[in-house]
């Protein structure tokens, strides 16, 4: 029996060369090469050109959100940057921008350029389109098993990439717990007009003060004919317990009557003092009801950097104290501020900008 066995391994000696050489010979394995290999290549270059248009699309957004400058420049600064060899192709620089730097976009076949979806119909946005360029200049991958398939015409391909961002008012993101009437926002930063700098020391000048359930020495009855809720400052409903809102412009919003910040609040009051944390404070155009019935309607999103405070057992300043007694307020200035990129587009711009990848 051992004999036996032993012969039929030595019958089975060959199989595998054999089976090899017709392989070889019908091209199965170097196909199967060129789909490994070559498809390979392609997808790593897609997702080199993704990484490079993303980077491309984000800082050119950030930098015309910024005031900084739309220009095409940038994107391919920032291409070549997030791309493994350094080199990409930037094709087209477009968009829509408040100043009107960047062209407008080409009416094309933009999903065979590599990009999702519909444009935006409205809103600011950029559009960056990349494609293969290799450190020799050429624009193509080379074939390294390819051309086993579809023979000596074939010198490779291109590969191409799209990223849209777009940015202005946020009209749905989290916000801190309190809120402001729009005539307060409006007289504290002249329509929208005067707003302390980003970065850098801010003078005392640009510091405001905010009046909590009340409107006495201010000039603002906190709303507009038709809606009655006194005060034009207070403290929105906290669901979270983290002195945080997620608000929607397109919704209303419970009012909370008391007087004292949570112990979440101030915290993030504390915090945002030591730290000049922005603070995305929501802004009301209306009110109604009273007591705990009592509602807000928003209106948009103003940043705020706390300079101080006085309230029942939370008291401390900066510049000054402005308040005195049982009087309860914020001090601050409103300033313009970028935010994260979970923020939903569409509402009106008051200092708050979000800045988000389209497609």
């Amino acid at each position: 029996m051992s004999r036996l066995m032993s012969r039929l391994r030595r019958d089975d000696r060959g199989a595998v060369t054999m089976l090899v050489a017709l392989m070889l010979g019908g091209g199965l394995l170097l196909g199967g090469g060129a789909l490994v290999i070559d498809v390979g290549q392609l997808y790593n270059e897609r997702a080199q050109l993704q990484n490079a248009s993303d980077a491309a699309a984000l800082a050119l957004a950030q930098a015309c959100a910024e005031g900084t400058g739309c220009a095409g420049s940038t994107a391919l600064n920032y291409a070549n940057l997030n791309s493994n060899d350094g080199t990409s192709t930037v094709d087209l620089v477009c968009g829509v921008d408040a100043n009107g730097l960047l062209d407008s976009c080409p009416d094309d076949d933009a999903e065979a350029a590599g990009c999702l979806g519909e444009r935006p119909a409205e809103g600011k946005f950029v559009e960056v389109r990349t494609s293969t360029r290799q450190a020799d200049g050429s624009t193509l991958l080379p074939a390294t098993f390819g051309q086993v398939l579809l023979g000596s015409s074939y010198q490779g391909r291109g590969v191409a990439a799209c990223t849209r961002v777009g940015w202005g008012g946020p009209s749905a993101t989290y916000g801190f717990g309190v809120t402001i009437s729009l005539c307060e926002w409006q007289t504290a930063t002249g329509g929208g007009t005067t707003f302390a700098p980003a970065t850098g020391t801010v003078d005392a000048s640009f510091e405001r003060v905010l009046m909590l359930h009340t409107t006495s020495g201010t000039s603002c009855s906190g709303n507009p004919a038709g809606w009655i809720l006194p005060g034009g400052f207070g403290w929105l409903a906290d669901a979270t317990g983290a002195c945080q809102a997620y608000v929607d412009l397109n919704g209303v919003y419970r009012g909370d009557t008391g007087v004292s910040a949570s112990t979440a609040c101030k915290e993030e009051l504390a915090d945002a003092k030591t730290y000049k944390t922005t603070l995305l404070v929501p802004v009301y155009d209306g009110a109604g009801g009273t007591g705990h019935e009592g509602y807000f309607h928003l209106k948009g999103f103003a940043s705020f950097v706390v300079t101080g405070y006085h309230l029942p057992g939370l008291k401390a300043a900066t510049f000054q104290n402005h308040c005195r007694g049982e009087e309860k307020c914020l001090y601050g200035y409103f300033t313009t501020a970028l935010l994260p990129a979970d923020a939903v587009l569409g509402g009106p711009e008051m200092g708050a900008t979000a800045v988000r990848v389209l497609g």
